[in-house]
């Protein structure tokens, strides 16, 4: 069962390998498999050698990269090493390097892992040789983690960093070109940061910071960037105590002065500046590559609504921690969408939903008044999703935002006659409408 599980991994890489114009020779081979290449067969011969001497496979279990058998450039030749993930018949974990050489592969390297499992795999290079480091994060125990990087320099392994980790991520923190380490620890006393830099002869020096102090564990760690498109960390978490309840909050870390600095953090109560109540995670909502952490407000609740609406405001941060209003925004996770709001409705912003039946669902935007204790209806938008939709999407003076995958989503103003509505203003409503999607790299430890 394992073979086929190794044999079915290798057939995906080769058919995303094969080319676009096939000759068919005749009609019999439509109907055949197509058939590996000579190298990956004598590849797979390889690692069923490992399996046949006790060895099964381990993949990795954190990260982008979690097949068992992966194919990179270690040695910056042009031609992709395979690296099979592996654990011997003692169960310690190892890692299989076979060099390609010609179209012909040989095993170059072994190495040995710690712990019982495999967490993440990166590959980088670290001290800007041209050659890409290994580095792997090894689990020693339930939330405790190694991370190792292994220099491969003429296919002799070598250990340039072994740490103990809740995670780790790779990219460049100090802006010199080189991929660096970023490691996420938290103990008793605390949690930590800490970023190990490699020098062009491999020797590793390293800064680090503290995370909130209320802050036990991490729910999101990422690499990204603030205001200025400056590399950054991002750390978010949660902290719960029996007085204000649960608290959520971000810790952005850059390097400057040679040091690696938390800039949000309050030195009064050593936390995130950056704490709310909302669990929302911090994301780079305006498309300036930066990252913007929301902060949520609750709205004004119109009589006869029972449920609880928020805008949120999404702000970046400089370098010295000040943080900036990008834009605000009102997010219906019911049914699926945000919209960035104009900067005159964020003062008196109110939702109300309006439908709620079988195949059309609606919510109407409106400001308050607190003077007068008015409501002003502004926009309404609908979701449509029976087979009428495109009709119900054009009546009276509605207009399509976006479709999506058997829905309609549309709009209709409640400011004012449909025949002054200028196409001008439904644009820049339709430019407005998001859907939301879940992150794919979660960064999530």
């Amino acid at each position: 069962m394992k073979k086929r599980a190794c044999l079915a991994v290798v057939l995906s890489v080769l058919l995303a390998q094969l080319p676009g114009c096939v000759n068919i020779g005749n009609i019999d081979e439509l109907y055949s498999l197509p058939q590996p290449q000579d190298e990956f067969l004598q590849l797979r011969e390889l690692i069923d050698e490992e399996i046949a001497a006790g060895s099964e496979y381990l993949a990795p279990t954190v990260g982008s990269r979690r097949q068992s058998i992966q194919l990179t450039d270690i040695d910056g030749d042009g031609r992709e090493e395979a690296l099979a993930f592996l654990r011997n018949e003692e169960l310690v974990p190892k890692i299989c390097v076979y060099k390609n050489i010609d179209g012909v592969y040989e095993l170059a390297s072994t190495i040995s892992g710690e712990g019982t499992a495999i967490g993440r795999v990166e590959y980088a290079d670290l001290d800007g040789d041209g050659l890409s480091e290994i580095m792997v994060s090894w689990k020693t125990g339930t939330e405790l983690m190694l991370v190792s990087a292994y220099s491969l320099k003429d296919w002799n392994t070598a250990v340039m960093l072994s740490e103990n980790c809740a995670d780790f991520l790779v990219g460049d923190i100090d802006g010199d070109g080189r991929s660096d380490i970023t490691a996420l620890n938290f103990d008793d006393e605390g949690g930590g940061v800490e970023v190990f830099f490699a020098d062009k002869a491999g020797d590793i020096t390293h800064t680090g910071a503290n995370v909130s102090k209320s802050m036990k564990d991490a729910d999101r760690f990422r690499i990204s960037a603030i205001a200025g498109n400056v590399p950054a960390i991002f750390v978010e978490g949660h902290c719960k105590n029996e007085e204000s309840g649960t608290w959520y909050m971000t810790d952005i870390f850059v390097f400057s002065e040679d040091k690696l600095r938390n800039i949000t953090m309050d030195r009064e109560t050593s936390d995130s500046v950056a704490k709310r109540s909302y669990e929302v995670f911090s994301c780079d909502i305006d498309g300036d590559v930066a990252l913007e952490v929301p902060f949520a407000e609750q709205v004004y609740i119109q009589p006869k609504v029972t449920a609880q609406y928020y805008v949120f405001d999404w702000y970046s941060y400089d370098t010295s921690g000040a943080p900036t209003l990008r834009l605000s925004t009102y997010h219906n996770y019911n049914d699926g969408w945000y919209l960035v709001l104009p900067t005159e409705w964020r003062n008196g912003f109110t939702v109300r939903r309006e439908t709620d039946s079988s195949g059309e669902r609606s919510v109407v935007l409106s400001t308050y008044n607190p003077s007068t204790e008015k409501v002003a209806d502004i926009v309404t938008i609908y979701m449509l999703t029976d087979e009428n939709r495109s009709d119900r999407a054009q009546l009276g003076g509605r207009f399509i935002l976006l479709s999506s995958e058997g829905t309609i989503y549309a709009a209709e103003f409640n400011d004012m006659q449909t025949e002054f509505v200028t196409e001008e203003r439904k644009q820049d409503m339709i430019s407005r409408f998001h859907l939301i999607y879940s992150e794919w790299n979660t960064g999530a430890v």
